[in-house]
């Protein structure tokens, strides 16, 4: 019967080892020291054989000695982090090069070994950096997942969880630089009407098209996202009142260029939008009343007939 724990030790990652010395009991007593932790290792004596290695082969791990011949383990550090960053390095130092190991350290090299060394000192060094591997992988999985997590998936931009976020930080800087930004809320004209028209698959195709041309017609640093259903909010960083007109004119003419690529809703409505806007300090110091002041336009907005935009204060 196999038990937990050598269910657990089967599980466990193999990692691909390459031992850098260019003395043959050193290289041997490595192998030996590592092979009984289950890894796979290898070991070169010279450093430029050890490139054609590492050009070969995905290494996880080099473990190089500083001193050899015709190039030494800083320099061959350096080519090794600039051909995959993302392979650590130990190096390994005689008593009288802890200097020179340090330089390695601050070139980003992981750890060194000092010799002599113990099966101990090794398999430890081995392990730490093996550790060190899985934290950055579980760090960057938590930073995809945390991305994913502020990301609509239909649109591929921003969700409201990022936005509700977004605006109070937007708030909190525009008050301490005493700066203005815009807040646009839009909303898709009849878009009941267009799903129940064309299917829902129509639907998000169309929502999916209207999330790019906002990304197309925004700055880099604006902040653009799917507020719910066919609701948007864009967050206009620096901008004032004076620029709310051109900013809503480019917007609904590139919508008015994209519902023509769409099926017409009648024989005379094509897909259109209405924006709804409000400005910090002008008219809300607070995210919700911003909010619910771009909103107020927004309805404005489709009150009086749709496929157009109001400003808050401005009706």
């Amino acid at each position: 019967m196999v038990s937990t724990a050598d269910k657990e030790e089967n599980k466990k990652t193999v990692y691909s080892v390459l031992v850098v010395d260019d003395d043959p009991e050193v290289g041997q007593f490595m192998l030996s020291c590592i092979h009984r932790l289950g890894h796979d290792v290898e070991w070169s004596d010279h450093p430029f054989k050890a490139m054609e290695l590492l050009a070969q082969k995905n290494y996880d791990i080099v473990v190089t000695d500083i001193k050899m011949p015709d190039m030494d383990g800083l320099t061959l550090l350096k080519r090794i982090k600039k051909l995959n960053d993302d392979i650590e390095v130990v190096v390994i130092t005689g008593y009288g090069s802890i200097e020179n190991a340090l330089d390695c350290i601050n070139a980003g090299a992981l750890d060194y070994l000092i010799k002599p060394f113990s099966v101990e000192q090794i398999q430890v060094a081995l392990i730490k950096t093996i550790r060190h591997i899985e934290l950055k992988a579980l760090a960057k999985e938590r930073e995809h997942y945390l991305e994913m997590s502020y990301e609509d998936p239909l649109t591929g931009i921003y969700n409201r969880r990022f936005f509700d976020e977004a605006l109070r930080l937007e708030i909190i800087k525009s008050s301490r630089q005493q700066t203005s930004f815009c807040l646009f809320m839009i909303d898709v004209d009849h878009f009941k009407r267009f799903n129940d028209s064309f299917g829902h698959l129509m639907g998000d195709e169309a929502l999916a098209k209207l999330g790019a041309v906002f990304r197309s017609v925004c700055r880099g640093y604006d902040i653009i996202t799917r507020y719910g259903g066919e609701e948007f909010a864009i967050i206009f960083p620096g901008a004032s009142g004076d620029m709310v007109a051109s900013l809503c004119d480019r917007l609904m003419t590139e919508i008015g260029n994209l519902a023509k690529q769409l099926p017409k809703i009648s024989a005379t409505e094509e897909l259109t939008i209405s924006i709804g806007v409000s400005c910090f300090p002008k008219d809300a110091a607070s995210a919700r009343d911003l909010i619910e002041k771009a909103d107020i336009a927004l309805y404005e907005a489709k009150r009086t007939g749709r496929n157009r935009y109001r400003r808050y204060g401005m009706f």
